[in-house]
């Protein structure tokens, strides 16, 4: 058996080795490469070494509309080369038997249409799931064959004033199309932006911007054999975590539908896409005073045993990856009081101590329910 890092991007799941895994975290900031190939869209610096950014997307031959700011970069590496992936979601890292694994794909592998068949090493079903595993080496030897002839200099990225070009348009290597060009310079053209993160505030960029700021002086390297991930927010000025694989998608909201006759925690509906999601407030399970929504806040949808609900938090700082093994017991304080089965443990943070919440306790704990029949 070995273990895999799963992700979903693009409404697939892929996995990687988990011992190929260097580190996760949210996107940061993104600086544009001049020349570089249609899929390597920027580089960031990594404290002090540069590290070059794939977009699965355009790798596999699917359109890109600019990334959100609760995407992910999975940090892959073996020996020297690294590469970092662009992720919609991180799910688990998941236990897959050798004897699930098929290198057979089912699709004819002379067609042009299939794109992924050239860093696919496998295809594993894991459940209802069909997962796509990525070939590590292949991907990075790509990668570094990319990379060798762009002269890239560290000192000229940003620093921590300067700030990315966010706003600007993407620019294209001259508009006119010459009767030489290749259907693949065509498509690099198409590709080719600077405004990674199209419509995102202020804040949001200045949020990018601190993540970055963290990246380039974090030192932070782990074997991610055994470890979990969690999403890291804040709620007030507290650290709390949840499971990821319990985590739907993040989302920002302004306007929600307040919902009368129901208890305290309750804030509200929203409309998601088609589909209505009730906004929870769980503070009060920690003895924290409840903060009415006033602005645009951030959510965290959720699903726990088929209960879908969004949960509304101060901030979503990160995807951490944490031992089990090192969550330590609960020690009561003044400010945060949990009940026992509410947590799975405590681990050091930022200074603070960060509580590993047990949701699935929480939602089913009968203090969440509202009576239907009110």
């Amino acid at each position: 058996m070995s273990y895999y890092l799963t992700f979903n991007h693009n409404n697939l799941t892929y996995g990687l080795p988990a011992e190929k895994i260097q580190e996760v975290f949210f996107i940061p900031d993104l600086t544009p490469i001049p020349d570089a190939p249609e899929d390597i869209v920027g580089v960031i610096n990594l404290r002090g070494e540069i590290l070059p950014i794939m977009d699965l997307n355009i790798r596999f031959g699917y359109d890109t509309s600019g990334y959100q700011i609760t995407d992910n970069i999975v940090v892959v590496r073996h020996e020297e080369l690294k590469v970092g992936l662009i992720t919609n979601q991180v799910e688990d890292v998941d236990i897959i038997e050798e004897e699930d694994i098929t290198s057979e794909l089912p699709y004819d592998r002379g067609s042009e249409e299939f794109k992924q068949e050239k860093f696919i090493g496998g295809v594993a079903k894991k459940g209802e799931k069909i997962v796509f595993l990525l070939d590590t080496d292949k991907l990075l030897r790509y990668v570094e064959s990319q990379t060798l002839s762009l002269e890239l200099d560290l000192f000229q990225l940003p620093s921590d004033e300067e700030e990315l070009p966010s706003g600007e348009e993407g620019e294209k290597e001259g508009e006119e199309e010459t009767s030489g060009e290749t259907e693949e310079n065509q498509r690099q053209k198409r590709y080719r932006k600077t405004d990674f993160f199209p419509g995102i505030t202020e804040d949001e960029k200045r949020i990018l911007r601190e993540r970055a700021k963290r990246l380039r002086q974090k030192i932070q390297f782990k074997d991610f054999t055994g470890l979990k991930p969690i999403a890291v927010f804040t709620l007030n000025q507290e650290y709390f975590g949840i499971e990821l694989p319990l985590v739907r998608e993040f989302i920002k909201f302004k306007k929600y539908t307040p919902v009368p006759c129901t208890p305290d925690f309750v804030v509200g509906n929203i409309n998601l896409r088609g589909e209505v999601v009730t906004l929870i407030d769980i503070r009060r399970e920690f003895n924290l005073t409840p903060t009415p929504p006033t602005e645009e806040k951030p959510a965290i949808v959720v699903n726990v045993d088929g209960i879908v609900a969004g949960i509304v938090v101060d901030e979503i700082r990160e995807i951490l990856m944490i031992n089990p093994q090192q969550l330590l017991q609960q020690e009561e304080k003044e400010e945060v009081k949990i009940q026992t089965e509410y947590s799975q443990g405590v681990i050091p943070y930022q200074g603070k101590m960060l509580t590993v919440i047990n949701l699935a306790e929480v939602m089913n704990s009968g203090r969440l329910v509202v009576d239907e029949a009110v």
